[in-house]
């Protein structure tokens, strides 16, 4: 194999030289691409927990990522989770639960001892802020509560 070597503005520069770097970097760009890949799609989890007619909720999310609620019905009744965070946003249901839409509203109703998961992204508020989304039962009015979308702006410590 011939290389050449070239002038550029006074400096010989060995392509000879550049070909093991730009080999390397060829390999191993893939396992680096792939791992980030991994990643991202690993999906931020919130865990609600229906029981004693009442929620219980663990976890948060960000603007942007892609998100799965876990919804698990420990109760003796089925119960029903809505929220005006699903209004416009694409959601994948996996599981025991039963999508009825009302009002224009979305509400997953899962069986006693039965589980679901909800994925989906939501995107930025126009606030730049956390926004705490409200939920509730749409079997049972007194059932309700709330998780975070929390929205992160500048350096980490307010610099």
């Amino acid at each position: 194999m011939y290389f050449k070597e070239e002038k550029d503005m006074g400096q010989t520069v060995s392509i000879r030289a550049l070909i093991v770097p730009m080999a390397m970097a060829a390999m191993t760009m893939p396992a680096f691409l792939s791992s980030i890949h991994v990643q991202a799609a690993e999906p931020m989890k919130i865990e609600v927990t229906m029981k004693d007619k009442e929620y219980k909720v663990k976890g948060h999310t960000l603007p942007g990522q892609l998100t799965t609620i876990v919804l698990k019905n420990e109760d003796t009744v089925t119960h029903g989770f809505s929220s005006n965070l699903f209004k416009d946003v694409q959601i994948k249901k996996e599981g025991d639960a039963i999508e009825v839409a009302e009002k224009g509203v979305k509400s997953y109703h899962v069986a006693p001892g039965k589980t679901a998961t909800l994925t989906f992204t939501k995107g930025h508020s126009n606030e730049r802020e956390t926004v705490q989304y409200p939920f509730w039962c749409d079997m049972h009015p007194n059932m309700k509560g709330e998780f975070l979308v929390v929205e992160t702006t500048g350096e980490i410590g307010g610099g």
